[in-house]
């Protein structure tokens, strides 16, 4: 019988091994230090970044996530938080991708209600379909309704997605 947990298996996203399965935002800090400490305190090496609210390059003018989170020290999670159709998003994280070098891995969020915020299941898969295609590795914000997100998988649809979903992971084929 095995004793091995969870945190003794490699947490692998898109090929890449993290030792910390934690991820974190990097919003609601009063500024860009705040956030550097809040990263690294937290011993979290992925941190979300939502593209429409934070600047990663978009304002040279402006400070820059960029000079706080490089990416040398950690992989950054653009992410389409704000969107509320497929088409906003799948642009939304094509930008982030432009901005920070050809970056594949993103947060893919689609809502479908302002306060809830619920996400847009049917936009949600119709921007992931779009992004798999356009070569992404998708980590995507969905309802917990795993059945339709599976009928998907089991049709071919995806290829490079996970489905989080509460706490729990649905990975495409090609991740299983």
């Amino acid at each position: 019988m095995s004793t091995s947990t969870f945190t003794d298996e490699p947490f692998v996203i898109a090929g890449t091994t993290y030792r910390s399965r934690l991820l974190v935002g990097s919003g609601k800090y009063k500024d860009l230090n705040e956030t550097r400490e809040a990263s690294l305190a937290s011993g979290a090496q992925i941190v979300t970044v939502a593209i429409r609210r934070v600047n990663i390059g978009q304002d040279p003018n402006a400070p820059s996530l960029l000079d706080v989170l490089p990416p040398s020290e950690f992989t950054l999670l653009p992410n389409s938080a704000g969107c509320y159709n497929a088409a906003d998003a799948v642009y939304t994280l094509q930008l982030g991708r432009e901005i920070l070098g050809g970056h594949k891995l993103c947060k893919l969020e689609v809502l479908g209600d302002e306060k809830t915020l619920f996400p847009n299941m049917p936009e949600t898969l119709k921007a992931a379909e779009t992004l798999v295609k356009d070569g992404f590795d998708v980590m995507v914000y969905c309802s917990d309704d795993p059945i339709r997100i599976l009928d998907r998988l089991r049709h071919g649809y995806f290829e490079s997605v996970e489905f989080v979903t509460d706490h729990r992971t649905i990975q495409s084929p090609g991740h299983c």
